[in-house]
């Protein structure tokens, strides 16, 4: 694992020096603001006392819709290009013949999206000082502390999703498009799932609502670390590592 460092800098190079990282962050800057400038304008209006943040950090975050539109896109634009673009311009055999291993290649790719994941969320911490400093509210950190964690081993489970897709094809869209459909089905599909099996009084409505990322993301905005939900982030994050190196293996023996 002594080549990650070198790799990981490569990796976080390529996205540093091209566009797409910087448009996807100042998307979110603009969301954040957005998102904040919302927050303080429904505090304002209605006249909020709160001794915690976590209703108002639900509305700011886990139940902003801007938000999760955003995740929809940043995911698969932050790793369509991973190892599709590596294959496409035919840069991915010499880097597999060179003395790294597959592991190797894929840890350091994974990191550097999430890298950039984490990136995405530092707009949205930036602004509730604001809260405190200038809004005069003395909010619980317990509620952000979670839901960083939360969101941060969320970001942990898309990446090596969209990692595993880009390693699957040339066609960087393709991989997008893939990336795009499981985690619309993990954010969209797994909620209205939840909403229809409580409507029908479904006895699988619980087990759905378990592995709602909504769900998730609420409950850790009310300040609970549910630790069931991290271990399922980061098994599903391994498994998707996991795959994308069998991947890997199989093109080096190809």
């Amino acid at each position: 694992m002594r080549h990650i460092p070198t790799l990981l800098r490569r990796e976080l190079a390529s996205y540093f020096l091209g566009p797409m990282a910087l448009l996807v962050v100042l998307a979110f800057q603009a969301i954040a603001l957005l998102n904040f400038w919302e927050l303080v304008e429904s505090l304002a209006r209605n006249n909020v006392g709160y001794s915690g943040l976590r209703d108002p950090l639900n509305t700011y975050i886990s139940g902003s819709p801007p938000f999760w539109i955003g995740m929809l896109v940043a995911i698969p634009a932050l790793t369509m290009r991973l190892v599709a673009e590596e294959r496409r311009s035919g840069t991915i055999e010499p880097l597999l013949t060179a003395p790294v291993t597959e592991v190797e290649v894929v840890v350091s790719k994974w990191l550097a999206g999430v890298g950039m994941y984490l990136v995405l969320l530092v707009p949205f911490a930036l602004y509730l000082p604001f809260l405190y400093y200038q809004g005069h509210y003395n909010f619980d950190v317990g509620p952000v502390v979670s839901l960083g964690i939360g969101l941060s081993t969320m970001g942990m489970m898309f990446v090596a999703i969209g990692l595993f897709f880009s390693s699957l094809t040339r066609n960087q869209i393709v991989a997008a498009v893939l990336t795009f459909a499981t985690v619309f089905m993990m954010i969209v599909l797994s909620s209205a799932g939840y909403a229809y099996a409580t409507y029908r009084r479904a006895a699988w409505a619980e087990a759905i609502q378990f592995v709602s990322i909504l769900h998730q993301a609420s409950t850790f905005g009310t300040g609970q670390l549910d630790l069931r939900f991290l271990s399922l982030h980061l098994s599903v994050a391994v498994l998707m590592l996991y795959l994308t190196v069998k991947v890997l293996e199989y093109r080096r023996e190809g």
